[in-house]
Order: structure tokens, then C-alpha cells, then sequence
């Protein structure tokens, strides 16, 4: 599905991505893990063609030109970005709508996320600045979901979020595996491998690990790191 090599992202004299390269398979959910700093949302905006990058990309073996956001939103791959980022003053259908406006097919995609969300559809005629902060950032994930990604990209989706909203959050993305490929960005480590197929532990801007989620789960530098064990 998804094909990374030697990836670069440079902010001025700064190298943030420094020569990755990774790929994820049809129906995986693939999570990169790391501290504050590690390249993590760089990677994801060098990716998804949000941020000027270097090395090459390639989406269902088509080869992405960089600084190709639309086309790479038109062509599945979809980034829902941390601190959600939606408009506040637009009513919560308003919001999903614009998920739909480059790619995907409004009325079945608003079906699928009122099913994952059911409390999106009773908050459909709020604005949604009037939201709590877990209902917006269901409405971020769903408005994402709207695209119907083939590959969707997230970013910290649990983020300031409470404890029960969280495990309401892996409970959703734990359903999409198998339906479309997801690459997940998570500071919870811990949920976040349980739920994945594979990982990738950044640091410093390089993948210093990589491997089967459930074997990343019981190597000692990963939980002494990053599971808090």
C-alpha cells in the first residue's frame, strides 16, 4: 500500500527526518512511536506531501511528487492532524461534508461514521466549537473517515483526551483493521501497539526499531522506554 524510502524532512539547518524508510501492507494498521521531537508528525507531513520533503513515496505503487497534498488526499491517502483542526464555527455536519469534498461519497460516509460515532449524530446540528474535546476530536476522525482513505493517517488521536474517551478512541480504530490501512502516530504506546500489526520507534530522527507490535510489546528497551514497565 504504502512505500517510504529514505525519507527526509529539514527545517532550515534543522534535520527533523533523517533517511527513513518504511512500508505498510494492505489492512495493516501500522503505529510509529517515539518521544516529543523524534520526527514523528514530520514524518507524517513529509508523507502526506504537507511539508517539503526528500526520498521518495509511493502510494499503491504509484510514485507521490512532493508537495502533493491534494493529489494524495484524492488518491486515498488521508491525514487527520493532531489538535484537530476543525472549524469551530460550522455546524458538526458542516465539518463531516468537508471531509467528503476531494474524495469519497457523502451520504454512505456520513452512515459509516454516525455508526462508529453514534454521539456525532446526535451532536449533528451543534457547532462544533460546541463540542467537548473527545466529540471534537471524534468529528477530526470522522471528517477524515469522511475521504474514505485507503490508507488514513493519524495523528496523537488521544491527545488530552480523558481516559474513557481513549479507550472509546482504540476501540473505533481497532474496527478499521482490515477495512483500510492506518498509520498511527501515538504518544499511549502501549494502546497503541495492542491494536497494531507492526511498529516503528523513532529517534532523533532515524527508526531505531522496528518489528512485530505483540514482540515490540515484550522487548525490555521498548517497556522500559515507552510502556512505562
Amino acid at each position: 500500500m504504502l512505500q517510504v524510502k529514505d525519507l527526509r524532512v529539514n527545517y532550515g539547518h534543522i534535520k527533523a527526518v533523517k533517511g527513513i524508510s518504511f512500508e505498510i501492507g494492505t489492512g495493516e494498521i501500522v503505529s510509529v512511536l517515539g518521544a516529543n521531537g523524534a520526527g514523528k508528525t514530520s514524518t507524517l507531513f513529509g508523507v502526506a506531501g504537507i511539508i517539503k520533503r526528500e526520498g521518495e513515496v509511493s502510494f499503491k505503487e504509484k510514485l507521490l511528487p512532493p508537495n502533493s497534498s491534494v493529489e494524495s488526499t484524492k488518491a486515498g491517502l488521508v491525514l487527520c492532524p493532531e489538535n484537530r483542526r476543525i472549524f469551530s464555527e460550522l455546524l458538526v455536519e458542516e465539518n463531516l461534508r468537508m471531509g467528503s469534498y476531494a474524495r469519497g461519497n457523502y451520504k454512505s460516509g456520513l452512515e459509516f461514521v454516525y455508526d462508529l460515532f453514534p454521539k456525532l449524530k446526535e451532536r449533528r446540528t451543534q457547532t462544533a466549537g460546541s463540542l467537548s474535546g473527545g466529540e471534537q476530536q471524534m468529528l477530526a476522525v470522522g471528517r477524515a473517515l469522511m475521504a474514505e482513505p485507503e490508507l488514513l493517517m493519524l495523528d496523537e488521536p488521544s491527545l488530552g483526551l480523558a481516559p474513557v474517551i481513549v479507550d472509546e478512541m482504540f476501540r473505533v480504530l481497532a474496527t478499521l483493521k482490515g477495512k483500510m490501512s492506518v498509520l498511527l502516530v501515538e504518544q499511549n504506546a502501549l494502546k497503541a501497539l495492542k491494536i497494531s500489526d507492526r511498529a516503528y520507534v523513532l529517534q532523533n530522527g532515524n527508526i531505531v526499531k522496528s518489528g512485530q507490535a505483540a514482540d515490540l510489546l515484550k522487548d525490555e528497551s521498548v517497556k522500559k522506554a515507552y510502556l512505562g514497565m
